[in-house]
């Protein structure tokens, strides 16, 4: 027998319904008039959780400003674009869920705050999609979505906190509409086909040409000069040349799942069911071409929803 999570979960949801109300409302009441010393373990757990909350401290005197912007050299790109910037705060938000101080809540709301006007103010000289902005409707205007999800990292986690925080869920709702195919100035995403239109996607809509090795890389900068590398190159046309096999972007890719976050945010946040149904829609797509595959996801997917026969 077959049962697909759908059936599995409605079944549970089901069994629980048939209890009886007395079992279901029952109280359940726990005691303690025994004192006893904490644990080390929940000692060294708070002393863990200070000593982090206290290098956060550390770490925005230094290199944010009263805006709330990081002191960075601001870029467009793959290798250090908006995305590296957001990371700076990444885990602050799991260390206040975790029992850290309301102080780290403050900073790091503080910091997105002050992210999203920094970079959205940050525009490009060369690079054609982000010369009004780097950031759109406080949103990437367009990159891929390992790096888009690196840049939502902190954001996705804020609903630890921040469950009932309007903006917040307002934000989640915007950003997921981005690629529900409900907002009908993006395009990002085919509700027909059920897929993204491009690999790279984002505020200002999908690239639906060949991408080149400056969109990848941004502006020309002094990389290896005046900034170090993570990749190893030495110049800027190294950076260019790293990207040389990244044009083919038209069409869907696996990194475009990472999207379905967006609606799990959402969905968790109470903005509605339909958001849930989204990701699962999305995610069974892809099951689908995979199992037409041979089991293996493709690389890619055709503006046509089929998969070419060139995927690797």
């Amino acid at each position: 027998m077959t049962v697909d999570r759908r059936t599995l979960l409605g079944g549970a949801a089901a069994a629980l319904a048939t209890l009886p109300t007395a079992v279901r409302a029952a109280p359940a009441t726990l005691r303690v008039t025994t004192p006893m010393a904490a644990p080390e373990w929940a000692v060294l757990q708070r002393r863990l959780l200070a000593a982090n909350a206290e290098a956060c401290e550390a770490f925005y005197a230094k290199y944010v400003d009263s805006r709330g912007w990081l002191r960075v050299f601001e870029r467009w790109g793959a290798n250090d674009g908006p995305d590296d910037a957001a990371e700076a705060t990444n885990d602050w938000a799991i260390l206040h869920a975790l029992g850290g101080p309301d102080r780290i809540r403050d900073l790091y709301a503080r910091a997105w705050e002050g992210h999203l006007k920094q970079f959205t103010a940050a525009r490009t000289v060369d690079v054609p999609i982000a010369r009004k902005g780097m950031y759109f409707r406080e949103f990437p205007v367009q990159m891929d979505w390992q790096h888009n999800a690196e840049g939502l990292t902190t954001f996705n986690m804020m609903g630890l906190s921040g469950p009932r925080d309007l903006k917040l869920i307002e934000r989640t709702r915007r950003y997921a509409d981005f690629y529900t195919g409900r907002d009908p100035t993006t395009g990002n995403y085919d509700p027909k086909l059920r897929m993204m239109r491009s690999l790279m996607n984002g505020s200002r809509g999908p690239m639906l040409r060949r991408a080149t090795e400056l969109d990848w890389a941004g502006d020309p900068f002094a990389a290896g000069e005046r900034f170090h590398m993570e990749h190893g190159e030495a110049t800027y046309a190294q950076t260019l040349a790293h990207y040389a096999e990244y044009g083919d972007v038209v069409g869907d890719n696996p990194l475009n799942l990472q999207a379905t976050t967006l609606g799990l945010n959402a969905y968790a946040l109470g903005a509605g069911d339909r958001y849930r149904t989204w990701a699962l829609d999305y995610l069974d797509a892809w099951v689908g071409r995979a199992k037409a595959n041979g089991d293996i996801i493709p690389s890619r997917v055709g503006l046509d929803g089929i998969v070419p026969r060139d995927w690797w």
